[in-house]
């Protein structure tokens, strides 16, 4: 259990140009830890999306004043992850934003993502619904990367509990 881990990360939008704006982590088992990431110099302002903004409800002007350096984020990430496999309910994306992270900070990702969905391969549809719908009442999925990364490890929970 100690080798679980999950991740999620929020984001200026969805686009090409897009980048992270959070990452959330946490271990099967402990406290989950999320940064604010401040935009670094190359990264395009103009693609902020308003529209992702009033999802998860991070304003650029936040992100300047109580970000972290994209550095501190990625150093801790490694520190945090390093040689793990992490799941992602997302791994395009948030493998997408992850290079962008890791590349504004030149340096190496020392963690790899795995699906998230791969924790459902052998369960029926109904069973993976009944269990998303229990962790979504006691871990709702916000759109923020603290919550979201416990709404995965209590699926996870559900998942492990029927097995």
């Amino acid at each position: 259990m100690d080798k679980i881990a999950f991740i999620d990360l929020e984001a200026s939008g969805l686009g090409a140009s897009s980048w992270p704006i959070e990452v959330g982590w946490c271990m099967a088992k402990g406290a989950a830890e999320a940064r604010l990431i401040k935009p670094a110099p190359d990264w395009p302002l103009d693609a902020w999306d308003d529209n992702a903004e009033r999802l998860h409800g991070i304003s650029i002007d936040e992100l300047a004043r109580r970000g972290d350096r994209v550095e501190d984020v990625c150093i801790r990430l490694n520190d945090a992850l390093k040689g793990l496999q992490v799941y992602s309910d997302a791994p395009d994306w948030d493998g997408f934003w992850l290079f962008r992270l890791f590349s504004a900070a030149d340096m190496d990702q020392e963690f790899s993502l795995v699906d998230f969905g791969k924790i459902f391969s052998s369960m029926a549809r109904r069973d993976i619904d009944a269990l998303t719908a229990i962790a979504a009442k006691t871990a709702p999925h916000r759109h923020r990367a603290r919550e979201d990364v416990m709404h995965m490890r209590t699926v996870f929970e559900l998942v492990r509990a029927r097995s």
